[in-house]
């Protein structure tokens, strides 16, 4: 007969044989979470110390955070989750000291400094600075979605309210029925009327009733504001965010990324639903923590063609200490041509067939008409392009044999034609150095890695908070936690533990 290794008879008493130091590995994570918070300035990083007074004594901040940073480490955001793991989970208790806070303190805590949840971010930056983990020889931007606390059935188009409306009025009127049916049932015929049934309906026409007060609500916004077209109940601020083929209301993360240990340097949020726009913010952040770390020198700033705009492109091109690197794509070089160019009816008629004369400043088409500047001043077009137009005397093109090959218009072939054309090409032609080549390759292997291990390794999909500001404190947060474990697979505990012992934040 096999013996089996037994366990401890559960009515029997014992005695623990360790002290609860003794129950967590001396390399485990609990241990530099704890003497890094402790290291931790948290007044001055922008959390709210309770003042003293008299009653029952508060939980510490260096407690709660502890437990944050502990929670998401391991995937556990949910508040009533933390509450769990601190009464049962060994290394929490160990960190906790044995405190076992109730969840709507942990809740309150991130709610309540969701400004200083970013610092926190910033304040592990300068502790990877100082272990000389990160260099700003390059930067790789790009952007993610994640989706928010706003689900699509709370997502609301002005022109399908009235619907709605009638729908959700129907289902009242429909649940009152059957109500006044089963009431005279049973004054008519006394049989036994399910009670369960009667409840299920009641409560089902309440809901109805509170969906109904909410729609009004709603309409009330929209008739307001008549510049209004979706409305976002639960989250105002999230947005429709296109991801992978489906849309749903959500946010888009942004994330800087430095070459030498894949650290992320800056961590954004915004609602927009494209990166268009997005370079220069994120570009003036990295700035803004290279003059808080001190760093100097060069930075190569690197992005995909999602961030590929001209008016982008200007505006830093010539910034000192950032050399700007952002690839022109197949679909992008599609889109300016569309940008530059009518379509034509026929090949052979496109803006890059017209001649152009610098000294006349007039284009040439291709059987010779000129087209003449028509506006004074440069005017921005529907994508923030600057642009000149050129245009046909209408006379002259209405006559042209050729005409119908190349425009359809009664007024004459225009062309709109950048402004910034020159410096435009100068940069693209820029791009085709093998130095500017590689940093383009460079990018993904950059970019994606943080991106993957947030989403795939912690299941970091979606923002548990709601509204711009708190959902940035959040992701910066979580990319804190990114760092911290790309951090821990590179330098040894020990010398993790020599440099925060004494550092101030």
């Amino acid at each position: 007969m096999v013996e089996y290794i037994k366990g401890i008879p559960r009515h029997q008493l014992y005695l623990f044989n360790e002290c609860l130091d003794e129950l967590v590995d001396k390399n485990h994570i609990v241990r530099f979470i704890d003497e890094y918070v402790e290291s931790l300035d948290l007044e001055r990083l922008g959390f709210k110390i309770p003042e003293m007074k008299t009653g029952a004594q508060p939980y510490s901040e260096q407690v709660k955070l502890k437990i944050y940073i502990y929670g998401y480490f391991e995937k556990v955001r949910s508040s009533r989750r933390l509450e769990k793991e601190c009464e049962r989970n060994k290394e929490m208790i160990w960190l906790t000291e044995g405190l076992t806070p109730d969840f709507k303190t942990i809740s309150d805590f991130r709610k309540d400094n969701s400004k200083a949840f970013k610092n926190i971010f910033k304040a592990f930056l300068k502790l990877c600075h100082k272990l000389d983990l990160i260099s700003f020889n390059t930067v790789a931007i790009d952007g993610t979605k994640f989706r928010g606390q706003n689900s699509v059935n709370e997502v609301y188009r002005k022109e399908n309210m009235k619907r709605i409306e009638a729908e959700t009025e129907e289902r009242i009127d429909r649940y009152v029925k059957e109500l006044d049916e089963m009431d005279r049932m049973e004054q008519e015929t006394n049989p036994t009327i399910n009670q369960e049934k009667i409840k299920e309906i009641t409560e089902r026409l309440s809901k109805q009733k509170n969906r109904l007060e909410k729609i009004k609500f709603i309409e009330g916004i929209f008739e307001s504001d008549p510049e209004l077209k979706i409305y976002y109940s639960t989250d105002g601020d999230c947005r429709l965010q296109s991801d992978k083929g489906k849309v749903g209301p959500g946010y888009n993360p942004q994330a800087a990324v430095e070459d030498k240990n894949k650290i992320i340097v800056v961590a954004d949020v915004t609602n927009e639903q494209n990166d268009i726009k997005r370079f220069s913010p994120m570009i003036e952040q990295v700035k803004e923590i290279k003059a808080e770390l001190e760093v100097t020198g060069n930075t190569n700033g690197i992005a995909d063609a999602g961030y590929f705009s001209e008016k982008e492109i200007l505006k830093n091109i010539n910034q000192e200490g950032i050399h700007i690197v952002i690839s022109p794509d197949a679909e992008n070089k599609k889109l300016r041509k569309s940008e530059e160019s009518e379509k034509v009816p026929a090949a052979g008629f496109e803006q890059k067939d017209f001649r152009y004369d610098k000294e006349k400043d007039i284009f040439t088409c291709p059987f010779g008409h000129e087209l003449k500047k028509i506006n004074q001043t440069v005017r921005v077009d529907r994508h923030g392009r600057e642009v000149n137009e050129y245009q046909c005397d209408p006379q002259i093109c209405n006559g042209c044999p050729q005409k119908a090959l190349c425009t359809n218009s009664e007024n004459g072939r225009m062309l709109k034609v950048s402004a910034n054309k020159e410096a435009m090409q100068s940069y693209l032609d820029g791009l085709k150095t093998d130095e500017n080549k590689r940093l383009i390759r460079k990018r993904k292997e950059l970019v994606e890695h943080p991106f993957g291990t947030i989403k795939r390794t912690f299941g970091y999909t979606y923002f548990l908070l709601k509204g711009l500001e708190k959902v940035k404190s959040e992701f910066s947060f979580i990319c804190f936690i990114y760092n911290l474990k790309r951090v821990l697979n590179i330098v040894p505990m020990n010398q993790l533990m020599e440099a925060i012992n004494g550092s101030i934040a």
